[in-house]
C-alpha cells in the first residue's frame, strides 16, 4: 500500500502555535499515527497571519456561517482566515490527503459541535467546516474521537479501507482485485452497519465500482459499537462451534461469558476468535476485521 498522507492540526504534533505560544500535543497522534502515516501540520490561525502570541479567538454569529473574533479586542478576524482558506484549500487538495485529524473545540479546527457565542446552537471551526464540505469522502476526526476505541476504529477503518479501494482502482489490474476486496470487508462492514452488506454486494456483482465507493463511504461513516461487534462475534462463534470439539466449544463459550462480565479485554477476545478462525475457519483469515488487533487500533 502506498504512503497514506494525513493533514493534522499542528498543535497536536507539539508545535507551539496556539494563541499563548503553547501546544496541545496528542500522544496517539505523535506516537502512533506519525509512525504509520505521513503527517502534514497545518495551523490556520498562524498561517493566516494572526501572529504568535495572539489573543484567544471565539466564534460568533450565525452557527452555520460564524465569524471569528478576538476574545479581548472583539476584532473581526474572519476576513484573514477566509482569504487563507481560499488559497490554502486548493493546495491541501493537491496533496491528495487521505484524512484529517483536527483539534477539538478550536474556533478554526474544531469539528462540530463548537460553542458559538450568544447562540444556543453550536457550529464548527472555520477550517473544519471547509474541510468537511470539501472532503466528505475522507476520514476526518478530532483527537478526542481518537481517544476512544470505537472512535479510532471508525477513523482508521475509513482511512485504510477507502485508501486501499482507491489504490486498487488506480493501479493496473487493480479492478480485478476488487471482488476479493469486497469479500474481505464483510466482518468490518458488519461492525459498522449491519444489513448494508447486501447493498454493497449488489453493486459489486454489477461491477459498478463508482457507486460502490460512495456506498462504502456511507457504511464506514456509521458508528461501530460493541453491540455490533457482538453480532460479528456471534456469527464467528456459530461457525467455530460447528467445527470444533467439545473442549474448545466449552472454552469459547467461557471466554465469551468472561468478556461479557468485563473479565476479558476486547483485544484478548478478538485474538481468541482469530486463533479459532486460523484453525477451523480459514476462509475468514483474510478479513480486514482482524486489523483491529494492530496497535494502531
Amino acid at each position: 500500500m502506498k504512503t497514506i498522507r494525513l493533514i493534522v492540526s499542528a498543535c497536536l504534533l507539539g508545535d507551539a502555535v496556539r494563541y499563548d505560544k503553547k501546544s496541545k500535543p496528542c500522544s496517539y497522534v505523535a506516537n502512533f499515527l506519525s509512525n504509520a502515516f505521513e503527517l502534514i501540520a497545518v495551523c490556520p490561525e498562524v498561517e493566516a497571519g494572526l501572529g504568535l502570541p495572539r489573543e484567544a479567538m471565539k466564534l460568533s454569529g450565525n452557527p452555520h456561517a460564524p465569524d471569528l473574533y478576538g476574545v479581548v479586542s472583539n476584532k473581526n478576524c474572519t476576513g484573514a482566515l477566509r482569504s487563507w482558506l481560499e488559497q490554502r484549500m486548493p493546495e491541501l487538495a493537491a496533496l491528495e490527503p487521505a484524512g484529517f485529524v483536527l483539534k477539538s473545540n478550536s474556533p478554526s479546527c474544531g469539528l462540530y459541535p463548537v460553542k458559538i457565542k450568544d447562540s444556543a446552537e453550536p457550529g464548527a471551526g472555520l477550517f473544519a467546516a471547509c474541510v468537511t464540505q470539501a472532503f466528505p469522502e475522507l476520514a476526518i476526526a478530532s483527537e478526542k474521537q481518537l481517544e476512544e476505541r470505537f472512535g479510532r476504529q471508525k477513523f482508521l477503518d475509513k482511512l485504510l479501507l477507502m485508501s486501499r479501494f482507491r489504490e486498487l482502482v488506480s493501479e493496473p489490474g487493480g479492478v480485478d482485485m476488487l471482488p476479493e476486496f469486497h469479500q474481505n470487508l464483510r466482518l468490518c462492514a458488519m461492525s459498522h452497519a449491519p444489513g448494508r452488506m447486501a447493498e454493497l454486494e449488489k453493486f459489486a456483482r454489477r461491477g459498478d465500482w463508482g457507486t460502490y465507493e460512495r456506498k462504502l463511504s456511507v457504511v464506514l461513516d456509521a458508528d461501530p459499537e460493541q453491540s455490533k461487534h457482538n453480532n460479528v462475534w456471534r456469527h464467528l462463534q456459530s461457525v467455530l462451534m460447528a467445527r470444533s470439539d467439545d473442549y474448545e466449544r466449552t472454552a469459547l463459550l467461557r471466554s465469551m461469558q468472561e468478556f461479557e462480565r468485563g473479565e476479558l479485554d476486547f483485544k484478548a477476545m478478538l485474538m481468541l476468535l482469530r486463533i479459532g478462525v486460523e484453525k477451523y475457519a480459514p476462509e475468514y483469515q483474510s478479513q480486514f476485521y482482524w486489523r483491529m488487533l494492530d496497535p494502531l487500533y
